[in-house]
């Protein structure tokens, strides 16, 4: 039986990282796409028993590197689009720099790596999977995070768009919108006043840890045949309702 192959951008750390050592210690064979060399060393001692996975490390803003991973990487069964940054600037200080800045990262990436790897997918005939990683704030406003939600709604329509184009082809794509995640052990302990702020926003009063991201990502493209085009809120009942 052929073993499937799994590409994680933003697996350097955090829900990128969970998400790729999941799909990794189930078998598959992992790319772990990367923006640091600093994230290269932790991660190796993480996953060094393994021998089925390469790490990438560079820019997905940059052509170059995404033609370079184009090029390398034959194909995938499973794209999970984690990669993102954020801007916490209110509305009327945001630059028309930090605007480009997060459009490259958060969409225009998406866009070309799903481009890329769904062409893959249809060539080999795979019947693949795209996770796009959202957030709760791709599905409701929030103050200081004006481009941060645009680029999150921009995900959510990609999504739906992209799963209709492609469900003729059997590959099925999907986001995942976390609410505030804890990704470092200590993060609790370091920044307790503002994360109880946030913990007294989500009604089942927890927060959700990156490996629980990582489960549900996981579960997704190993057990769904049919979900495409949807989105599954991982917000402890954030945007239910008040």
């Amino acid at each position: 039986m052929r073993r499937k192959i799994t590409l994680v951008t933003g697996a350097g750390r955090g829900i990128g990282e969970e998400t790729a050592i999941k799909f990794l210690e189930n078998g598959h064979f992992v790319y772990f796409i990367i923006h640091k060399k600093s994230q290269k060393a932790s991660l190796i001692k993480r996953i060094k028993k393994y021998k089925n996975f390469k790490i990438f490390e560079g820019d997905l803003t940059k052509k170059t590197f995404l033609n370079k991973l184009s090029k390398q990487i034959d194909y995938c069964d499973n794209l999970i689009n984690n990669a993102a940054s954020t801007n916490k600037k209110k509305f009327t200080k945001v630059s028309e720099k930090d605007f480009e800045n997060l459009i490259e990262i958060n969409l225009k990436s998406v866009f070309f790596m799903s481009q890329i790897f769904a062409k893959k997918m249809i060539k080999k005939k795979i019947s693949g999977n795209i996770i796009n990683l959202s957030s709760q704030l791709g599905h409701i406003g929030a103050f200081n995070r004006s481009i941060y939600c645009l680029t999150k709604f921009g995900i959510e329509g990609l999504t739906k768009s992209s799963a209709l184009d492609l469900a003729k082809y059997d590959i099925k794509v999907n986001s995942v919108s976390p609410t505030k995640t804890i990704t470092h052990k200590n993060e609790e302990k370091f920044h307790k006043k503002r994360l109880d702020l946030i913990k007294k926003k989500i009604p089942i009063q927890k927060f959700p840890s990156s490996l629980e991201i990582a489960n549900s990502i996981y579960f997704i493209c190993e057990n769904s045949k049919t979900m495409t085009g949807s989105n599954l809120r991982i917000d402890g009942g954030w945007t239910a309702g008040k």
